[in-house]
């Protein structure tokens, strides 16, 4: 399944140009279904125009979790009272997903929807019911655009060669130091982590463990990736993510990048018999077996530096739609 999220139905023009660009450059073939998790509810007619655009493949829009009055209610007052603190949310102001929080120990700033997606993407999604039926799970950020045909369909290489992860960018972020994930690594797995690397030829990454010392690492980028469901879904992965999301709501703590890399780096690590030797290996990086996807974010193609390609979807638009055969005509709308 090819999976993405926005907030809202306000989305749904970056969607269609998405979606338009994934079915010209391998969908069509590949006929995957679309999932696109929303966290505020859509209109039906705007769903079956999106639907439209997916078609033939099936697309589903799915509610990521109850709307946020429920969430806030089955909270406890001293959790709601410690979200609106952190928020500035004056006594009589009601809580949306626009309110920028802030965390314990820091002064940045982050709007409560854009933290809950951070939440959702480490912990919930892995169980979520719209997940249910799938194995493997294609990730592209919603402002990810592809920018070429694919010669391959990277899912295949998951499957043939039983894979935990595919990635496309790593290094992306590093955490130095840090005692409380090293603690939590440590009552899970019994292993902290003294490092995430890559190996020489940069085809696939490998966790260094250590005992009682704070975790460091380096994560891979959160903007594409494919992972087996059935193990983020595996009962001890799943006690780490709760560990690693569950010091207080709407956390932007709760880095989605950070627990995709931590986990798919765990699980090669026990499947290694606990030994720091690499021999299996589950966590692939694309270019460098030979998938070159072209995937656009934050101006830059796959996270290569010297690949750039235009952030604006228009100015995106007119730089590709001579790649893809039959581009204009489909996608010439949507730009």
């Amino acid at each position: 399944v090819i999976v993405t999220k926005v907030l809202w139905p306000k989305d749904i023009g970056l969607l269609k140009q998405w979606i338009c660009l994934i079915s010209n450059a391998f969908n069509d073939e590949a006929q995957h279904d679309i999932v696109v998790f929303t966290t505020m509810p859509w209109e039906d007619h705007e769903i079956f125009e999106l639907q439209a655009v997916a078609a033939p493949a099936n697309l589903t829009v799915a509610l990521e979790a109850p709307p946020l009055e429920e969430q806030l209610a089955a909270m406890t007052k001293e959790e709601v009272t410690f979200l609106r603190e952190r928020c500035g949310a004056k006594e009589n102001d009601t809580l949306t997903w626009f309110h920028h929080c802030t965390e314990p120990g820091s002064n940045n700033k982050a709007n409560l929807g854009y933290s809950w997606q951070a939440e959702f993407r480490s912990y919930q999604i892995w169980t979520h019911p719209a997940l249910k039926n799938y194995r493997y799970m294609m990730w592209i950020d919603s402002d990810a655009r592809i920018g070429a045909k694919w010669e391959v369909d990277p899912i295949d290489a998951m499957i043939e060669n039983d894979l935990t992860l595919l990635y496309a960018q790593f290094p992306y972020g590093s955490r130095k130091n840090d005692v409380e994930i090293g603690n939590k690594l440590t009552q899970v797995y019994n292993t902290s982590l003294c490092g995430v690397y890559a190996d020489s030829k940069y085809r696939h990454i490998y966790a260094k463990v250590c005992k009682d010392q704070p975790a460091s690492f380096e994560m891979l980028g959160g903007m594409h990736h494919i992972t087996d469901l059935d193990v983020y879904r595996n009962d001890i992965h799943q006690q780490f993510l709760k560990a690693f999301t569950g010091d207080y709501r709407f956390s932007r703590k709760s880095d989605d990048q950070m627990a995709v890399t931590l986990v798919a780096v765990m699980e090669q690590y026990l499947q290694n018999k606990e030994s720091t030797d690499t021999h299996k290996m589950l966590t692939w990086h694309e270019r460098s077996r030979n998938m070159t996807l072209k995937i656009c974010h934050h101006k830059t193609y796959d996270g290569a530096r010297n690949e750039r390609c235009a952030a604006n979807r228009n100015n995106f638009y007119h730089a590709v739609k001579n790649n893809f055969t039959g581009l204009e005509e489909r996608c010439g709308a949507f730009h």
